[in-house]
């Protein structure tokens, strides 16, 4: 009598144990993410120093260029709305992009967000809306004009 209780205790403590590794994939992450651009980034109105260099708009909106550069206005920080499951974490990811207009291709890179380091869908519609900031590489001798381009966002869970 002793042994089988002893057997049945023993059973019962790796249901358990089976059940804790089991219980993330009831609460699986397994809804289909949608993304939507709510505000592209604008790097406003530039005049370039010849030498070129990097104008940063921040996730807050703020914009920052080195010396030689006069930054007239209208820069914004992007946004975007992601959803998917409820309460669940995501990375978001960032591939470089490019504005093209008159002159040469300029970079788009070194991305930020305000989304936090372990950005998590909110529970009310499992949404995160979150603000985006970036670099543009300004080149030497950049030609004026409009530009216009792409860059490539990735949210996963």
């Amino acid at each position: 009598m002793r042994q089988l209780v002893k057997q049945t205790l023993f059973l019962g403590i790796v249901a358990v144990a089976i059940l804790a590794g089991v219980m993330p994939a009831v609460a699986a992450c397994n809804k289909t993410i949608t993304i939507t651009q709510l505000q592209a980034i604008r790097f406003g109105t530039i005049a370039p120093a010849t030498a070129g260099g990097r104008v940063t708009v921040a996730a807050t909106g703020s914009e920052s260029a080195p010396s030689g550069f006069a930054l007239a206005g209208g820069a914004a920080a992007g946004s975007f709305r992601v959803t998917g499951t409820n309460s669940c974490t995501v990375s978001i990811a960032f591939g470089a992009g490019s504005l093209l207009g008159p002159g040469t291709a300029m970079t788009v890179t070194n991305f930020t967000t305000n989304a936090g380091a372990n950005p998590k869908l909110s529970p009310a519609g499992g949404q995160l809306t979150f603000a985006v900031g970036a670099d543009l590489v300004v080149n030497a001798g950049q030609t004026g004009g409009a530009y216009n381009g792409t860059y490539t966002i990735t949210v996963t869970y």
